[in-house]
């Protein structure tokens, strides 16, 4: 138990010297070139039991108009909290299943690149994340909170089927803490503008849950210097067999 404790604070250390390394870098960044187009994001969503919330920023490290399109490296931090229910057996004398309660957040830095391909482009991105989860009642027997240290890696791609029609995807698994997050989507833009909307299917899951969503969504929605997007759609629990309503939005600001 004491190896396991004193390796769990090497790597939290680890950790925040590697946080406050690249968050340095990217002030450095941000300050040294005004050109660059940094983008803020945030958002929230809601489910049956379950709710989500991030707060996010994106860097690309190259200069120059339309920055975030250009091939080149990206540095991506992310503020998430989360929480979900699931049902266990707590003891194994009970056949009856316990409901668990289980509340987290995470804090992730991400270093990627991006190229840019004809039609679209593609981006991987490799990082470092760490994150506590509350259950309750505790339960002994899950994996949520064994491995506060995770490695994310993800791959975002962006293909051009149409003049006015595309496919994107985000792919990621977080080594460790095994969650993964599929989701494609099927965008139509009407107008030479920022507005898009069309169809999602999005699966996600970990140790303890498995949801697979059918939906739609609508981006780009310019408000000023902000802009909107809302997801919507029916989310299906597929450990509990349930079905349910979801809902996301988000609201990203370049400067």
């Amino acid at each position: 138990m004491g190896a396991e404790t004193s390796n769990a604070t090497r790597l939290r250390r680890v950790y925040k010297f590697l946080v406050a390394a690249v968050g340095m870098a990217c002030s450095s960044y941000v300050v040294s070139a005004q050109a660059r187009e940094t983008l803020l994001l945030a958002g929230g969503g809601f489910a049956h039991r379950s709710f989500s919330q991030y707060t996010g920023i994106i860097v690309p490290l190259v200069n120059g108009k339309r920055a975030s399109l250009q091939d080149g490296p990206i540095l991506r931090f992310w503020q998430k909290s989360y929480g979900f229910s699931y049902k266990t057996e707590l003891a194994s004398t009970s056949p009856a299943k316990t409901r668990i309660n289980a509340f987290g957040g995470s804090v992730t830095g991400e270093l990627g690149y991006q190229k840019k391909l004809s039609r679209g482009h593609l981006a991987g991105y490799l990082g470092l994340t760490y994150r506590r989860f509350k259950l309750s009642p505790n339960d002994p027997g899950a994996d949520l909170d064994k491995n506060p240290v995770g490695i994310p890696l993800t791959l975002d791609g962006t293909w051009s089927l149409f003049d006015k029609v595309s496919v994107s995807s985000n792919l990621s698994y977080t080594v460790f803490h095994k969650d993964y997050w599929a989701q494609v989507k099927i965008g139509y833009r009407p107008t030479p503008s920022t507005l898009q909307f069309g169809p999602e299917v999005v699966l996600q899951g970990g140790s303890e849950y498995r949801y697979l969503r059918l939906g739609a969504f609508v981006s780009g929605i310019k408000l000023g210097r902000l802009y909107l997007g809302f997801n919507l759609g029916l989310r299906d629990d597929l450990r509990e067999n349930q079905q349910s309503l979801y809902g996301d939005f988000n609201l990203s600001l370049f400067y």
